[in-house]
């Protein structure tokens, strides 16, 4: 993946993004000079909990997974960052996080990062950009909620139907009534995304082929039958 240096890029990469759409060419000008690019292998770890140090990335290519190891010793996806998400935490004075997490990137990735310390100074000198950026990472800590809460509760087959639906409706592909997940997500990604094993993962996802409702014989998943699997999802 080829990294991109110049301003130009950087302003080009921005454009593509909701979350900075309306602002003006001085406006990203101003902003990426707090941003300095960043690249990650497939399966390379962005930071760990236990180490990580404070700041905000935007994920621009690729797919991360961001994890959570329980109090018993179980790995739990709490959320999949997608191109256009914000993710990352920021310290203000004495006020740090009690609770972070570990980021792993699941293709070759591709990202801007913005240090504590500079998006604070942007706060301070552009507080319009700062909000929009802490709105946008505010509504992903609200949804990460929603998947924990979700994870709690609910049936194993309704859990992993919600997370394939989400998967699809984010990065998917359509091909007449196929979606096409092209991603490299195994049956443990599943797993850890819905806090089951990777045995009743398989159980569920084999049982849903054999119905017809997806098929996993391409090397990744095709949703066949949306509509079965947003039943299976209530």
């Amino acid at each position: 993946m080829a990294k991109v240096t110049s301003a130009e890029g950087k302003i080009k990469d921005l454009r593509k993004l909701h979350l900075f759409e309306d602002l003006s060419e001085n406006e990203l000008k101003q902003a990426i000079q707090y941003m300095q690019e960043k690249t990650f292998k497939k399966g390379e770890y962005l930071f760990f909990e236990e180490e990580a140090e404070p700041g905000i990335y935007i994920l621009l290519d690729g797919l991360i997974k961001l994890l959570k190891e329980t109090h018993d010793a179980k790995i739990v996806i709490v959320r999949l960052v997608y191109p256009g998400d914000i993710f990352g935490w920021i310290e203000w004075g004495k006020r740090t996080p009690k609770n972070t997490y570990t980021a792993k990137a699941i293709t070759e990735s591709r990202t801007l990062y913005i240090s504590n310390k500079d998006f604070i100074n942007l706060a301070i000198k552009h507080p319009a950009i700062a909000i929009k950026m802490t709105c946008e990472a505010t509504a992903t800590l609200l949804q990460t909620y929603e998947t924990l809460k979700s994870i709690a509760g609910g049936k194993v087959e309704e859990r992993i139907a919600k997370v394939l639906l989400e998967i699809a409706d984010r990065i998917g592909k359509k091909y007449e009534d196929t979606i096409v997940i092209d991603a490299p997500l195994t049956r443990n990604d599943i797993a850890e995304m819905t806090g089951t094993t990777v045995e009743t993962t398989i159980r569920v996802m084999s049982k849903w082929k054999k119905m017809g409702i997806i098929n996993t014989e391409r090397g990744f998943i095709e949703i066949l039958k949306r509509r079965e699997l947003e039943r299976l999802s209530v």
